[in-house]
């Protein structure tokens, strides 16, 4: 059984890495502060952030190529394609995530230099299911391109 799938990324299986050895999510309320003339601020909800997950786990030459396998976390970051995260007891929750940022650490080498042991940390970040992609083309693209023309014609 596997940890969990970001797009075809398995996360924790036996025979590619170990299943994390740390997971949490982050799930946040925006709010906003008016500042008042006196006493405290007042707080506003302004919404939902946007949810984070981050995994700790390691390649080791035991059961995986470590440098072969961090090369396809790195791969899918560069090409910062949006993808479902499925836990792996399976129901999909709708969310889907871009790979934000990777740690690799070299923890172990052979005495020729040979990578043993690579541990990693990924950090994904929610893509909303409005937003297509979190590039140009994705609403907040959209908007930007939208609202340009309106901002040079108020100055």
């Amino acid at each position: 059984m596997i940890f969990a799938r970001l797009g075809n990324i398995q996360l924790g299986t036996s025979s590619v890495m170990a299943g994390p050895t740390a997971a949490t999510e982050t799930l946040v309320n925006d709010f906003h502060e008016h500042k008042v003339v006196r006493g405290k601020p007042v707080p506003q909800r302004g919404g939902e952030a946007l949810d984070r997950r981050s995994f700790s786990f390691f390649f080791d030459e035991s059961f995986c190529n470590p440098e072969a396998e961090y090369a396809r976390l790195v791969a899918a970051k560069i090409a910062g394609d949006v993808m479902p995260f499925i836990p792996g007891g399976g129901g999909f929750n709708g969310k889907n995530y871009f790979i934000k940022q990777i740690k690799g650490t070299t923890h172990k080498t052979s005495v020729s230099g040979r990578v043993v042991r690579i541990a990693a940390t990924l950090e994904l970040v929610e893509v909303p299911n409005g937003a297509l992609s979190i590039g140009a083309t994705g609403i907040a693209g959209a908007a930007v391109a939208l609202l340009n023309p309106l901002l040079k014609r108020l100055r």
